[in-house]
């Protein structure tokens, strides 16, 4: 496939260029990142409980998959791919570990040292599997130059994950390093409610996939916080009905056959096995600083890729062009324990000609990290533009790191894009970026600071489809 030249780049692109311009002239000096969370649904506990979401302790960041620590370095400022560092705070102390990816997607997963050659396993899953877990056998320093990693996860969703992994910390230089692995993972009911701004919340389906690829990352840390690096992953998916019988069948809503009529019920990817090759580079820059009070500085991540499919079954006319742009700042407003986050975040993905994007790749709206106030993957479409703004104050300064602290937040979004054709009018309306396409949520919390990379935080998220609350081991975004 050749690729085309248009790219939906709409005017509100040139903000997270300011935002990032901002990030880096409000830099401080020792920059430190946030934690993760990792969402766990009333959906995947089960029924009767309400719209609660426990979010499990991690590392950093607002989504699993967002911060990293440098490999080999005694912080938590860097970023890694596969990396070994000991992460600061909690009371895990030298047995915690970073397994953080910047590509092909963010991911986290924390490692805490059981004896040696043999690690606990937390997180290590997209939004939407619960809280994971598992067990990570290694080589550790066992072999010169090089550890192998065996990884087997599951979820409280009963999602599960393996991995094969051969990592290389330091490649010609202790700043550059080389991860290569095979996965597998198992999604049983993801929610899908249909592809567009304007899908309604009934009927609501769910879909299960699985996923097997070989990945290989090449990174190289340029400065402290500073990574760059390429990627290229061969992967094949199998997405068909899921396990949750309360919702519709997926199989009987939607069809994979691009002849179904009318076109609105085509979900590209749907028991297709879809094989695709993707390539791409990202770069991070994290100058993060929890050093003092509440976080500073700003954050910055870009990715751009490359997606042809390979020869598939009854369809496999898959193609497309991705960027993916996520930039955040800390703003201290008068002093160190009164500050405005800032977070702009895009995913714009782009068909090659007449190609088609599978669903369960498609840019989403909706969730912990994708916009608090409504659930898991409420709507999906080529792209996505989330924006959020969260004042925070410190009300009760136990010391420079630790103290209480209320926060409110507003975010807004919206997904556009579907190629599924060209005549049919509820298409084509998907496929346009408008303003009253816009979705959003308000909502706000208290947190309690335990150290510079922890904290216990709960919050509400309301919109106009429901109100979901959030217990977190996390400092949020």
């Amino acid at each position: 496939m050749k690729s085309s030249p248009r790219l939906q780049l709409p005017l509100f692109v040139v903000a997270l260029s300011l935002l990032s311009t901002l990030t880096l002239r409000t830099v401080a000096q020792t920059p430190t990142p946030t934690p993760t969370p990792s969402i766990l649904t009333s959906q995947q506990l089960g029924q009767g409980i309400g719209n609660y979401v426990i979010i499990p302790p991690a590392s950093s960041g607002l989504n699993p998959a967002d911060d990293k620590t440098v490999t080999g370095k005694d912080d938590s400022t860097g970023n890694t791919t596969g990396g070994n560092a000991p992460q600061l705070g909690g009371g895990f102390g030298k047995r915690a570990l970073q397994r953080d990816r910047n590509a092909p997607r963010r991911e986290n997963t924390q490692a805490i040292k059981l004896v040696k050659h043999v690690n606990a396993l937390l997180n290590g899953f997209e939004q939407g599997a619960g809280f994971g877990f598992g067990i990570e056998l290694t080589t550790a320093d066992l072999l010169p130059g090089i550890e192998f990693r065996a990884k087997a996860l599951t979820s409280t969703r009963f999602y599960r994950r393996f991995e094969l992994q051969a990592y290389v910390p330091k490649l010609g230089s202790e700043n550059t390093h080389l991860d290569i692995w095979f996965n597998y993972q198992k999604r049983t009911r993801d929610n899908f409610f249909g592809i567009g701004p304007r899908t309604p919340e009934d009927p609501e389906s769910n879909f299960a996939s699985d996923q097997r690829s070989y990945n290989a990352v090449l990174s190289h840390d340029f400065a402290k916080g500073v990574q760059a690096g390429v990627y290229a992953q061969v992967a094949n998916t199998d997405a068909y009905r899921g396990e949750d019988d309360q919702d519709a069948p997926v199989d009987t809503l939607f069809s994979g056959r691009p002849n179904v009529t009318p076109i609105t019920r085509f979900l590209p990817g749907l028991n297709v096995n879809a094989k695709l090759f993707s390539y791409g580079v990202f770069v991070e820059v994290d100058k993060r600083n929890n050093e003092r009070g509440l976080p500073k500085g700003g954050y910055v991540y870009a990715r751009g890729a490359s997606f042809d499919g390979l020869e598939n079954d009854i369809f496999d006319d898959f193609g497309w062009n991705e960027i993916e742009l996520d930039g955040r700042v800390y703003i201290p407003l008068g002093s160190d324990f009164t500050s405005l986050a800032l977070r702009a975040y895009t995913e714009l993905k782009d068909p090659k000609r007449g190609s088609q994007i599978p669903f369960y790749d498609q840019a989403y709206y909706g969730g912990r990290s994708h916009g608090r106030g409504f659930r898991n993957f409420r709507f999906r479409g080529n792209n996505v533009l989330l924006l959020a703004v969260e004042p925070r104050q410190t009300v009760w300064k136990q010391s420079e790191t630790k103290g209480v602290d209320v926060f409110a937040f507003g975010e807004g979004g919206q997904v556009w894009g579907d190629n599924r054709s060209r005549t049919n009018p509820l298409v084509l309306a998907n496929d346009k970026f408008a303003s009253e396409n816009w979705r959003f949520g308000i909502g706000g919390g208290v947190q309690y600071r335990w150290n510079k990379s922890t904290a216990v935080r709960v919050e509400l998220g309301h919109s106009n489809e429901t109100n979901m609350v959030f217990f977190s081991v996390s400092r949020g975004f």
